[in-house]
């Protein structure tokens, strides 16, 4: 990784970061699988189209989580790639 991208990764993560934190983020996902939820437990016993839909939002819920989190992953892992190439560029300095 060179350090053009990890400084991308790292500004993206921080972005990521704002929106998991975000209140109405936070507010819209948990009323998303409330909604979902309720419209399973409500769904008529033949209605299994109804149940497979309502587990695959429930599913692209958990992914689209999920890759905002790797997001962030990505960020911390990029810093840490920064710090190891930092701490050798001085390191190849004290020679």
């Amino acid at each position: 990784m060179n350090e053009g991208k990890a400084r991308k990764d790292m500004a993206r993560a921080d972005k990521a970061e704002a929106v998991l934190r975000n209140e109405i983020f936070i507010e819209s996902f948990e009323y998303l699988e409330d909604e979902f939820t309720k419209a399973w437990k409500q769904s008529a016993l033949k209605d299994t189209d109804a149940r497979e839909r309502l587990y695959m939002l429930c599913q692209n819920l958990e992914a689209l989580k999920g890759y905002i989190h790797k997001v962030v992953e990505d960020g911390k892992m990029a810093k840490a790639t920064l710090q190891e190439l930092h701490n050798r560029q001085q390191f190849e300095k004290r020679k």
